[in-house]
């Protein structure tokens, strides 16, 4: 067993983002681990001010819980669709989405994943 008192805080993927976001990583698979197979990532994601990670896919899912705030995620088929505190979003294994704040809000998820993430250049319209 481990018990994670406090995650490590830092701002990460630069362009990755449309805003400001801090993640708060709280477990990481060893990446000597299949985390698709052994065991998901987990972290705590603050996105401040309507900021939104761009498109991007996890071989093995990813769950998104909005732990305060009002927030958003977004697919081709369901375009954006607004979260509020409470929701559980599934990500299906390798679909394609992006998730953030609702503009003029802050937001911090929940997310726990499921293999590296695989990010593409493109910004939500």
């Amino acid at each position: 067993m481990e018990v994670v008192v406090e995650g490590d805080k830092s701002v990460v993927y630069g362009g990755r983002f449309t805003g400001r976001v801090v993640l708060e990583m709280m477990h990481a698979t060893p990446p000597e681990i299949d985390a698709g197979v052994e065991g998901p990532d987990t972290a705590l994601v603050h996105f401040e001010d309507g900021a939104v990670t761009f498109w991007h896919s996890h071989p093995g899912g990813q769950q998104l819980y909005v732990v305060s705030g009002d927030a958003r995620v977004g697919t081709e088929a369901d375009g954006e669709v607004p979260l509020a505190t409470g929701t559980l979003v599934v990500c299906p294994a390798d679909e394609p989405h992006w998730h953030g704040a609702m503009p003029g809000c802050d937001t911090t998820l929940l997310a726990i994943t499921w293999g590296t993430t695989r990010w593409t250049d493109r910004a939500p319209v």
